[in-house]
């Protein structure tokens, strides 16, 4: 498959990603079968594997399925290498910290243990008794894989299992019945249940406490945000995966191979968007009040998830003193602070089929007013930052022969996107559209002229550019020239 075809048209890496982490879990087994001593609660994940294995296989992989098992097969592997002595990653000491553990022989301890919940939702979904040997206790709200279901409450719960239809509660002594799920008014513990989407083959869970895991590098208080504001958004998401499929059907296909949660968020100060590699299938979104934002959101974030599963068959970048992942070095012209090379190939890639959206929005000219307005603003900047990202990439980014590659097949396919534009009219005089604090479209007005694109472009590199690496883009700007 060229490169071409494996940027656009590939559905299978997410597919791929499920396999390794079924994979990753029969090594863990393995490893720990045979050294059922190198860690406290080997014994009892033992146990579970074992009942987890005896069951149908359609429900383990509803359950295998969700995005957190890849976290936490991830994890359990890197803990153990630890263990050999390799050294830990980011993602790794980040856990370590937010759960207030002290070594990674104490992490995999209590990692092991974080397996009854995937072994608790299969008992779940196969209608099958399950005891816990050491009760397992958990931070609220806890998302229970694959299902709908999410455990709801303040502080702690722990579980001893499940049986007779309900999940049986320790503390406090209580059974929670899977049929009363989201039927009650109970303040304390109880089961709720988060909203489904069907669009098409598009089946997604609106869910923030998917996202309640330690290490993920964002804010974990947000995902206690209770599920009211996903329900209230919910025909909002609806109306934007409908836009996805009637405007770049190409991508609803891929969101039905590859999505599984989003979680809605309102603007706030913490975080806009944003896609985890650890999380495949999953981002967050802030919720604007314009449907075909958050539909072009949706396309920009899932892409993220496609290039994280497309670097799987090999890195971009050449080993070197640089850090090309975590690294801040270089002008990005999507974002204020300077970024690592890995994350400015992300942005090339993930706005190219923004840009694709919002042609075919303007194409079909059934839209007027601010929709239109930044549509337009889209198709005339897009173009220009593809531009500035790719000669980023090719200055300063020690590309590995299948990262070049991938940069040739995203500069001929932003050549053509420059190509559309132009064939659509699109000006760098376009006016500026940005959106409001409560998510309205409004032009930038400064000192009663409206900001133009260009002016915001050439205004973000001499903000921005503090390393001067973009002046021959700079000089055209100030030319007036269209990159």
């Amino acid at each position: 498959m060229s490169p071409k075809e494996l940027l656009w048209a590939d559905s299978e890496g997410y597919q791929r990603r499920l396999e390794k982490s079924g994979v990753a879990l029969i090594a863990i087994q393995r490893i720990l079968d045979t050294q059922p001593h190198l860690v406290r609660g080997a014994a009892e994940f033992l146990r579970l594997y074992k009942w987890v294995a005896s069951l149908d296989p359609a429900h383990f992989t509803q359950v295998w399925r969700d995005p957190g098992a890849y976290f936490w097969v991830r994890r359990a592997v890197h803990f153990l290498a630890s263990l050999r002595g390799e050294p830990l990653g980011t993602a790794e000491h980040d856990y370590l910290t937010d759960s207030g553990i002290d070594t990674p022989q104490h992490a995999l301890e209590h990692h092991l243990r974080e397996f009854k919940r995937f072994a608790l939702a299969l008992a779940i979904v196969a209608g099958a008794d399950l005891t816990f040997e050491e009760a397992y206790t958990t931070s609220l709200p806890m998302a229970l894989p694959g299902t709908p279901y999410v455990l709801v409450g303040e502080g702690n719960a722990t579980i001893s299992g499940f049986t007779q239809g309900a999940i049986q509660l320790d503390d406090p002594s209580r059974a929670l019945a899977i049929s009363n799920a989201g039927g009650t008014s109970d303040r304390g513990i109880h089961l709720e249940l988060c909203p489904r989407l069907h669009c098409g083959d598009v089946n997604v869970y609106l869910n923030p406490a998917t996202f309640r895991l330690p290490g993920l590098g964002i804010p974990r208080e947000w995902s206690r945000s209770p599920l009211g504001f996903q329900f209230q958004h919910a025909a909002l998401m609806s109306e934007a995966l409908e836009a996805v499929r009637r405007f770049q059907p190409w991508t609803f296909s891929r969101l039905a191979a590859g999505l599984h949660t989003v979680a809605l968020k309102p603007e706030d100060d913490t975080f806009v968007n944003v896609t985890i590699s650890e999380l495949p299938g999953t981002f967050v979104c802030t919720v604007p009040v314009d449907a075909y934002l958050l539909a072009s959101s949706c396309i920009h974030e899932f892409h993220h998830n496609t290039l994280f599963a497309l670097e799987e068959k090999g890195p971009f970048f050449e080993t070197s003193e640089e850090d090309v992942i975590e690294g801040e070095n270089h002008y990005s012209p999507w974002v204020e602070t300077l970024r690592p090379l890995h994350g400015i190939l992300h942005a090339v890639y993930v706005f190219q089929p923004v840009f694709r959206f919002w042609s075919a929005v303007i194409r079909e000219g059934a839209f007027d007013g601010a929709r239109l307005a930044f549509g337009r603003d889209q198709i005339a900047r897009i173009p220009v930052q593809l531009e500035m990202g790719i000669n980023q990439l090719r200055r300063h980014g020690n590309l590995t022969p299948f990262g070049r590659e991938v940069v040739d097949a995203l500069a001929s396919e932003a050549q053509q996107l420059r190509e559309e534009s132009r064939a659509l009219g699109a000006s760098l005089s376009a006016p500026v559209i940005g959106t409001t604090r409560s998510g309205d479209l409004r032009p930038l007005i400064r000192g009663g002229h409206q900001v133009t694109v260009r002016e915001s472009l050439l205004e973000h590199l001499e903000a921005s550019d503090i390393n001067g690496e973009c002046g021959e883009e700079k000089a055209q700007l100030v030319a007036g020239v269209n990159l």
